[in-house]
Order: C-alpha cells, then structure tokens, then sequence
C-alpha cells in the first residue's frame, strides 16, 4: 500500500486526476484493528486539498479482501498526501497486518463522465476554503477603512481566505501624483477576480455614481475577455460618501450594475446593527467609519458576504445567513432590529464574535500570529515596502494576525518572539541581531520560518552594493536554519528556472509552469542544499542560461525543510528582487514568484507548532 510515483514529462499529465485502487486481503483477526486505522486514514485523506474520493470497500464473495479506491486531482496531490504524516504513520501499520494482492495507478479513459460534469467542481469547492475578494478604489482613504472593516468581518467565519486589493491607476487632479496607493493594499490584478467566489467592491461617491479608476478596471477586465467568464460568483458593493444622504446608496446600486452585468448574483442585506443602522444596498459611510455603527455595518456586511460564499458556492449549511438572523431575533425580538437602548458593549462584541456555528463548536481561539521582520543595516531593498505590504496581506487571507518592524528586540527577546508562530525574514541586510536563543528556541518548539529573497544575505562580512564580491557570513545562524547562506550574485539576467512537483508544495503550484524565462537576481550560496538529502528542492536555475553561476547543474533557488525533533517547517525563495513582482504590476512572472511564495508561507503556517 506504499504510494506510487511517476515520472512527469508534461504539465498536462502532472494537472490530469489520478485514480489508485488497492486491493488487500486482510486476516480475520486483524480486521477490525486495520479497519479502525482505515477510517483514520480515510478522514484525514479526506481533509487534504485534492482528495476527490477515498474509500474502502469490502468484496461481497470474500469477506477478508477489502480494496481502498482513490481519487486525486493531480499527481502532485496524490505526492503530496504520500508525505502527510497521517499516511506515513497509519500505512506501513496497516500493511504490517494485511497482504497487498493489487495497486494500480490509472488515469481515466472516458474524456468526461456524468459524474465529473455535474459534481466535481462542486465537491472540490466543498473541500476548500471560501474565497473573497474586497476590491476598492480610494482618494482619501476612507474606502480603504471600510474595506479593512469588511475584511475582519468575512474573517469572523472559518475556511474563508481574503485578499484586500485596491484597483490601479492614474492619480485625479486633487491627489498627490507622488503617493503611493499600493502602501496598505497591492494594486489588483484580473487574476484576484478569476481567483474570488465573492467580491465586495467598494467605491467613493462620485456624482452618486462609481470613480472612474473603478470604472476603467472593469473595462480593462471586459476587453480582456473577463466579460462572460465570471458568472456564478457572488457580490456586494460599498462606498464612502460625502456626507449622510450624499448620494451613497445610488453609488452601491451604480456598482452592482456593473457587476450584475459580467453575471455576479448580488444581494442585499436585511440585517440592523443598531436601532437606525442598516445596510441594505451595502455599507454607505460618511467619510471614514469613525463611529461604532459605521463599523458594525462594515463587518456585518463582510460576514454576510463570507455566509454566501460559504453557503450558495462552498456548500455549507451551517453558513447559512438565517443563522445570523436567528441570533437577532433570539437577541432583539422580531424582526431582529437592537433597541434604542442597546448596549454599545453588546453591540461591539456582537461585531468582533465568530460566527454562530464556530461559536457552537467552541472555535473561537485567537488568530495565530506572523512576525514580518525587515530590518536593513545595509543595503537597502526597494522591494521590500512592496514586499511586506504583499505578505501581510496574505497572512490577512490566511486568517493570521501579522507584525511588521524592524525592531530587533522582536527577535532577541524571547517573551516577544515567542508570541509569534511563523517568523519570516524579507531583505534583511548586515547585522541585523546577536542574541540567536530565541530564534533556536522558536524552531525548538517546531515553529516555522520563512527567509524571502535578500534574507539570506544578512552577516555578511564586508559591502557591496553590486553583489558581485565573493562574501562570508559572520554568523551561522541563518546557515543553521536555512541549510546555505548568500555568498554573491551576478548582474541582474533573464534565466530558466525549472520547477519540481514531487513534493508538499506541489498542490499550491499548479498554476506555475514547469519551466520559464524569468529576470531576478540569481544568488550563489555558501553551500549548495540540492546535495543534502533532508531539504527538499522546489526550482532550480539552469546555469547554462546565464553568467556568473557558481552552484553547477542543480543550482537551488527554492527549498524547504524540517528542523528538529519538532519538525520545524523551514522555506526559503531567492526569487523576488523586484517590487513589481509584488504589486501586481509583475504580468505572468510577478504571479509565479507569489505564487511560489504563497506556497511555501501555506507549508510553514499549516506546519507551525504540528
């Protein structure tokens, strides 16, 4: 029952589904142990991303053969379940007790089946988690607010992930053509929109309708073939306004015309959050949402959009908005409108509770948290403000709470550090702290850390702005964690970066080619991992594409691995020198650096603490 492996020559034959049938006698004396460790199995399977079936049947002829049916999506998600350490520990087990008669891997031989078209995608959407997309356009930043509002309120329900993005384009005549508007939010791109099953878009008030960057994102969407493609998703809208009555709600319905029209299904909301306080075209705030009613209606909206998703896409009928309702009205009386007396206290933790059914289950533990650690001693990074913004936002989708500093203490106090699950280290650069204990004592108790691009080149023991000069590290700590540490690297050059998929990360990499032309700063390092049998290799670079390679044939660029008794989940990415990468303004290679990134900040959250 060991898993089977095969060898990818193609991106088509690594993405098709892959079915594994294992036939098993099994004695009578040792089936109802292999049948307790097969439902363990099965469950846990079950809860893997790509799992599509997992069975086991028993044969009506003969009682003691039992054949395990699987179903994956992909062979890198069948890979990625021979490592989970549920199939590592539960199978050897269950063959220690049982005879293996068949294993057979296939692919499937029909082009399509009734039960692919009609249920697949909806069984695949049931085993993920929901995903929201809040997309606003900002003069003042009062659009910005209230989408950080809705944001905490699609997170007060579980399995649902949320990128925060802010549409591009040229500054207006009243704003200041120097500002930055992708500080608090990358710029979005037409992949976050294939990406969501639920967008609330957001928009000042202008002329009682939408701004115009919103209005020219959504053109640039339609001409680029997004019209027609988007149907089945769900929808809210929001704004900011002027003043009360200043035109807010014909802002909200001027924006889900736009979205009724690319097929979004939008809704409005029933609920009251204070006596006078609703939202039933979506949130319209004076301004920035300064007062607790405002604040309420931008999270009862984010959580109603979260139970849509959930609901009408995800498939889960404990999300079902009536439950919200019903607490209302439990709480309030019929129809579930506060009185005028309403404690502000109630209605506050009312605003900030998890959802009911998480409420039921008793899954209200507070967020984990990601420790974002950028400090710069010498050459500074001008990526590194992009590449921070991206990575908080991602810990914001995962449901994490993340911390951005450069303050050293973070990491050299063990009271502060060990308050953090995941450390990740963004373009550090000279000496950047002493004390290494807490940061051993982190990956003791089998917390992750993730090094991003420049990392790695901090304690290095001389300057050079160009990377070109050979360097030593002054400290080993990074070369302890991470298995290497940088030693130089050439002039910026465009190379072929191949991908692995057999691997842990794989299922998150799909949408990364196996290979691509990619322009990025390519590192050489102290000691070359792809020699040591404990790190795995996620790309390497193909030396022959550019000069001043000194790693050889196999020259690492991404990897992880696990650190002590604990298992510690460590990844490193050397890719990333540029800020486009991060902003959404990288096109397809921006994509897959986040991509890959993503993939390997997923590996070290979901291991953490395991």
């Amino acid at each position: 029952m060991s898993g089977p492996t095969s060898e990818n020559s193609t991106s088509a034959s690594v993405l098709s589904a892959v079915h594994v049938t294992v036939v098993k006698n099994v004695p009578p004396e040792n089936q109802a142990k292999w049948l307790e460790m097969g439902k363990e199995l099965a469950a846990k399977s079950w809860e893997e991303d790509g799992c599509i079936t997992y069975d086991i049947v028993r044969s009506k002829e003969n009682p003691n053969r039992f054949v395990i049916v699987e179903e994956w999506a992909s062979q890198p998600h069948l890979d990625a379940h021979f490592q989970t350490p549920h199939f590592q520990a539960l199978v050897p087990s269950m063959d220690g007790i049982s005879e293996t008669v068949e294993l057979d891997v296939s692919s499937k031989a029909l082009p399509i089946s009734r039960a692919e078209q009609q249920s697949d995608v909806v069984n695949n959407r049931k085993k993920r988690n929901g995903r929201i997309l809040i997309l606003y356009d900002t003069s003042t930043g009062s659009t910005a607010q209230i989408a950080d509002l809705i944001a905490e309120g699609a997170l007060l329900l579980d399995r649902i992930d949320v990128r925060v993005r802010v549409v591009p384009g040229a500054a207006t005549t009243w704003e200041d053509p120097a500002t930055k508007r992708d500080v608090l939010h990358p710029f979005a791109t037409h992949a976050d929109i294939f990406w969501a099953d639920g967008i609330a878009a957001g928009t000042p008030t202008n002329l009682g309708g939408i701004s115009y960057r919103m209005k020219q994102f959504w053109d640039e969407f339609s001409q680029a073939g997004g019209w027609g493609s988007t149907d089945g998703k769900v929808a809210t809208a929001f704004t900011s306004q002027g003043g009360n009555g200043g035109g807010g709600e014909l802002a909200c319905m001027a924006m889900k015309t736009v979205l009724m029209n690319f097929g979004f299904s939008v809704f409005g909301i029933s609920d009251y959050v204070g006596f006078l306080d609703t939202m039933h075209y979506g949130s319209a705030i004076a301004k920035k949402p300064r007062n607790l009613e405002d604040k309420l209606k931008c999270r009862r909206q984010g959580l109603r959009l979260a139970e849509f998703v959930a609901y009408y896409i995800n498939g889960r009928d404990e999300a079902n908005p009536i439950a919200t309702k019903l607490w209302d009205t439990e709480t309030w009386g019929f129809p579930g409108i506060p009185p005028r007396d309403a404690g502000k206290d109630t209605l506050m933790e009312r605003s900030i509770t998890p959802h009911i059914s998480l409420t039921k289950r008793g899954a209200t533990a507070a967020p984990k948290r990601a420790l974002i650690f950028t400090k710069m001693e010498d050459y500074v990074h001008d990526a590194t403000p992009a590449m921070a913004s991206w990575v908080l936002c991602k810990f914001h989708e995962f449901g994490w709470k993340g911390v951005v500093t450069d303050d050293k203490d973070f990491i050299e106090s063990e009271e502060k550090l060990s308050t953090f699950d995941v450390v990740v280290f963004l373009n550090n650069s000279g000496q950047i702290f002493t004390n290494n204990s807490p940061l051993l004592k982190h990956i003791e108790n089998g917390k992750g850390v993730v090094g991003a691009h420049a990392a790695i080149a901090a304690f290095l023991n001389g300057k050079d702005a160009s990377g070109a000069t050979i360097m030593e590290p002054t400290s080993d700590i990074f070369e302890t964690i991470f298995g290497s540490h940088f030693k130089n690297h050439p002039p910026v050059q465009t190379g072929k970066v191949s991908l692995s998929m057999k691997h842990a990360l794989a299922p998150n990499l799909t949408s990364v080619p196996l290979e691509f032309e990619h322009t990025d700063e390519f590192f050489n390092f102290t000691t070359n991992v792809s020699d040591d049998p404990d790190t795995t290799i996620v790309a390497i670079l193909d030396e022959t594409t550019i000069e001043g390679g000194l790693m050889g044939e196999k020259h690492p660029l991404v990897w992880y691995r696990e650190l002590g008794d604990n298992k510690a989940p460590i990844f490193y990415s050397a890719l990333g020198h540029f800020s486009h990468f991060y902003n959404g303004t990288g096109g397809r290679n921006g994509d897959y650096v986040t991509t890959i990134l993503e993939a390997g900040i997923r590996f070290c959250c979901q291991n953490s603490g395991a």
